[in-house]
Parts: structure tokens; sequence; C-alpha cells
């Protein structure tokens, strides 16, 4: 019967993620530790397989786990839903005795350690998520938060009340309890953002589950309109040259609005009532107020200035003058700088000149139900991470906004925009369904997780890049407590921070040197299945930043140094 099951799980897994045939699990005998961790575990735990996505490497293997939680961990008899996790070990190494990485993305799994979770072993291929895995040999465990993807309860969209961070928690240390049967080496928890967040989470309600807690890029806020954020990226985002740039466009979407908002309107696909009307309009100002904040969180000023010159290029071929309304217009509605769908979109607007001839897109809104979305919503798009995240974040994990003083430095017109916006849409949150703006935050999980932090007994690394927006809601200095526990900031780093890019040799040194006195010497492995591929780095030298792209050297504007090259120690 229990094979059956494992066949047909493999099945849907593989038909729900739209795989092809390769991609389905290979029917292969478990080794010894799968089979302990079933026969250990036998109430819980009831399936386990070797999981073959497309160019497996042909050192690792990994193995899909279904382990059964209930929704509310404090009710007996309480309905049940199946928790995922991949585990990927090497096939030469003893995976008893590895040290284990779990990795949380705070959401479903995803990406490339989906499809590939060996990629983790691969040295071109290592970042923020993987980079531990790759520095010890570990087993890397990833796991997948409650109501996210193959880990979300029956008809979740009809109830969400059993989505809170404490329950969470349990799930997370059940499963850490069955694998420390079997797999008994070190264990070290990371999550990058929202899966920082849970390894704070993780720490504050069972801090003996791990032996060291590596949080990236964790914001956490105590109130669901924190501007922290929007301060921080306004005062650090890079050098003036590029502050100004985005602060004029910021500047140009809300004094023109009259002549810019037309265009936008019409690209939303126009507005049949005064409350749709309202609604772009809401969005309209979150995008020239929040404009600016994905480059500034993922980008590097490299990147940026070639973004720009292409920009140039493609307005200057289109006879469109930077910047003008429409293409305003556009980079607000995408929500990126980058102008490279512009073309086919400048044509449509020219083709229909009347608002009212342009082909329609449907409205951006969620039909109510029991907690905002339907079935079809819920699993469209990225609704599941967004409503589910959204739930979290004005309950209990809070969430930041926005004022327009800081971008209008006419006190009149930017304290009428706070009003407006204060008045009508609140919260950013708020915009996308009535059912947030009904939620109340609490500051609780806030205020306990920050004392669990402070008075740490097991070490807690937080790391966050310089060149991030959400660095601006890091764990404060307050809850530090210099010992246990301690915060990096690493230059030329952003939201995708990671030590073993070559930053702050300092800093990198201090963070190598706290893991390796918890977990043991590095095992790493510099090459899995391939030859690796130029690196880029960025340094720091003689209290400058430098971007190394192969065989050249660019400053932290993007500009090429010529005739200089830096200390190979370097």
């Amino acid at each position: 019967m229990k094979k059956i099951y494992f066949i047909l799980a493999a099945m849907l897994l593989a038909e729900m993620t739209g795989a092809v045939t390769n991609h389905l699990y290979a029917q292969e005998s478990l080794p010894q530790w799968g089979e302990d961790l079933l026969t250990q575990n036998p109430d819980i735990i009831d399936s386990i397989l070797y999981y073959d996505p497309d160019a497996q490497g042909p050192n690792t293997r990994t193995y899909v786990i279904y382990y059964h939680q209930p929704l509310n961990h404090s009710q007996s008899g309480s309905a049940q839903f199946p928790l995922r996790a991949l585990i990927t070990v090497h096939k030469d190494a003893d995976p008893t005795k590895a040290v284990n990485h779990i990795y949380a993305s705070g959401y479903s799994i995803m990406g490339p350690y989906l499809y590939r979770p060996d990629s983790a072993f691969h040295a071109d291929q290592v970042d923020c998520a993987a980079e531990i895995a790759h520095r010890y040999r570990a087993n890397f465990i990833q796991i997948e938060h409650r109501y996210y993807q193959f880990s979300a309860p029956a008809a979740c969209w009809t109830n969400i009340d059993d989505l809170r961070a404490e329950e969470a928690a349990a799930d997370f240390h059940n499963l850490f309890d069955a694998l420390k049967k079997v797999l008994k080496g070190k264990y070290v928890m990371s999550g990058v953002s929202k899966g920082g967040i849970a390894t704070l989470l993780q720490h504050k309600f069972y801090p003996n589950d791990m032996d060291i807690f590596v949080p990236y890029s964790a914001p956490f806020f105590n109130t669901d309109r924190d501007l922290e954020l929007q301060k921080y990226w306004y005062n650090n985002g890079w050098s003036p040259y590029f502050r100004n740039i985005y602060m004029t466009i910021r500047e140009n979407g809300l004094y023109n609005k009259e002549t810019i908002f037309p265009c936008y309107l019409k690209m939303r696909g126009g507005a049949a009532t005064q409350a749709k009307l309202d609604s772009v309009y809401w969005l309209y100002l979150a995008s020239v107020a929040g404009f600016g904040f994905e480059d500034h969180a993922y980008s590097d000023t490299l990147s940026i200035r070639k973004c720009m010159y292409r920009n140039d290029s493609i307005t200057n071929a289109k006879g469109v003058k930077p910047y003008s309304d429409t293409v305003y217009a556009f980079m607000f509605d995408k929500g990126v700088f980058d102008l490279s769908n512009f073309p086919d979109w400048i044509d449509t607007l020219r083709k229909y000149p009347d608002k009212k001839q342009a082909p329609q897109r449907s409205m951006y809104g969620e039909r109510i139900r029991p907690f905002g979305v339907s079935e079809k919503d819920w699993w469209s798009g990225d609704t599941i991470d967004g409503t589910a995240y959204n739930y979290q974040a004005k309950r209990e994990l809070g969430y930041f906004d926005y004022r327009f003083d800081m971008i209008l430095e006419d006190p009149v017109s930017g304290q009428a925009y706070n009003d407006y916006w204060t008045k009508n849409a609140g919260c950013l949150q708020d915009l996308w369904s009535p059912f947030y703006s009904s939620l109340t935050f609490s500051p609780t999980l806030y205020n306990e997780t920050m004392a669990a932090t402070q008075n740490a007994t097991k070490p807690i690394v937080l790391l966050y890049g310089l060149d991030d927006s959400w660095t601006g809601a890091a764990v404060k200095d307050q809850y530090i407590n210099g010992s246990n526990v301690r915060k990096f900031i690493l230059p030329a780093q952003n939201h995708m921070v990671a030590f073993s890019a070559n930053t702050d040799r300092a800093q990198s040194d201090a963070i190598r040197a706290i893991l390796d006195g918890v977990l043991g010497a590095s095992e790493a492995i510099e090459t899995v299945g391939g030859e690796q591929a130029p690196v880029v780095r960025k340094v720091l030298h003689n209290g400058q930043i430098y971007i190394i792209r192969g065989d050249k050297i660019y400053t932290i504007e993007g500009e090429v140094v010529s005739g200089y090259r830096l200390p190979v120690s370097e």
C-alpha cells in the first residue's frame, strides 16, 4: 500500500509542477539512512523518495519527504497536512555524520534549488541560499512553509487562521526532531528575506533546534506601516548621482500627474467605475513612491548604468523624449527601470490614442471570499505567495508604508499626498483587498522575537547588504548582544547578500570564523560536474569598492578602471 502511495505521490507532484517524464521520481531503493528515517518515524513521515530532476548532479542524490503536521498543534485531533522537505546528500559521504544545513525560503521550495538541488554544490552557482551547504559539504535540507505550494492544507483558501508563526515553527520543530534521530551531525538554519524571518522565529520558539542560526536579509517590523525602509533607501542609496535620477523621476510622477496618470490609466486598461479609477490611482501613487525600491534591493550600480544607456537608446529610436509622460507611465506600471519591452507598448498607445479604444486588460482586484480569494485566485500566478505573506504581514510580521513628503521638497504638496494616502490607501497591503485592511496588527511577536534575540544562548549571525532597501528594517542594534548575536552589513551587497562574495575581508573572515567555530572546519568542494564559470567579485581596497568581472575592473559607479590591478590577496 505504501509503495503505491509513493508512486501516486510522485506522479501527482510531477504533473502539478508541469514536469515531463524524465522529471519523475526514480524508483530505486532507499539508502539505509532513509530506511531508518521511515522506521523511526512511522506515525508521521509516510513518504520518502529519491527525486530525479533534470540533469541531477552525478555526485549527489535528493530525496523528498512529506511529513504530516497538525494544522493546530495545540488542538487534539486537529486536521493534518503534509509538510514538504527536500534532502540533498553527497553519494560519497555519510549523511548521518555530515553537517545539516536547513534552508527555509519562508515560502514554497522554488527556483533552481527545486529543479536542480544539486546546484547548491556547484562552485559557479553558489549564492546566499546554499553557500553554507557548499562550504561544509553539508546535507542541504530545504523546508517548505505551511500554506505554500505542496505544504498548503486542503481548501486553504477558505480559512487562513492557522497561518501563524508559532504554528509554522512547531511544524519545523517536529521535522527537525525526526531528522535528528538519523542525521546526527551539527545543525545550522538559514533563510533569505522571509526565510530569514522564519530563521529568527525558529530561534524564538525553539532555540535548541539548531547549533547556530544565520538569517540573511531578515526584515522585522514593529508595525504594519513602517517607514524605516523608505528612509533607508532614500538616504543610503548608492551615490548622489543615482539618487538624484530616481528622485527626479518620482517628483515628475507626482508634480505632473495630470499628464502622466492618463497614460498610466490607459496602460491599466481604463476604469469603468469611480471605485476602479480610485484603485488605479492608488496603485499609481504606490508605483511612484516605490520606484527604484526593487532596483536598490536587487541590482548593482553597474547594472543600473547599463540599463540607463539601453533606455536612452530605445527612447531615441522611437522618437520619444527621455523622459516623457509615456515613458514615466511605463516605468511606474512595470515597476522596473528597464524599458526593454517599451517599444511594443508605445506602438500600442499610438495605435489607440483614445483610451476607450485600447485593448482592455482586466483590472487588478480580488473577489471577496472568506479571507479574500477564491481557489482559482489562490493557485494562479504568485497569489499563493502574496496572499499568505500579506496575511502574516498584516497580523504579526509587519510591513512597510510610504510617506510622500520624503519625495517632494514642497511641504504643502507632500503633506497633501500624505493625507490622501493615509485616508484612501493606508498601508500598502490595504491596496490589494479590503480583507487586509480589516486585519489588526499586533506587535507582540516582534517584541518577543527581539527579546529572544537579545538574550540568545545559541549563536545568531545576521547578514545584511548595504545596498539593500530591506536593510532599513534590519534587527536594531539594541537587540544585538555582541557575544552570541552578531550583525554584519556587507558593502556592495544587496538583498542576496552572501559572505562568500569578496567584500570586506575582515567581516568575511569574522563570519567564517564564527561558523567554523560551531560547525567545524570547512569541507567545501570547488566544482561538481563541470568547469568553474567566471566569478563576479566585489572587493574593498583602500577604502573603495570595486567590481571585478572577468578581466575588467569597474568602480562602484560602473566606470572601467584602466591600467590598474588589485592585489591578488584582495
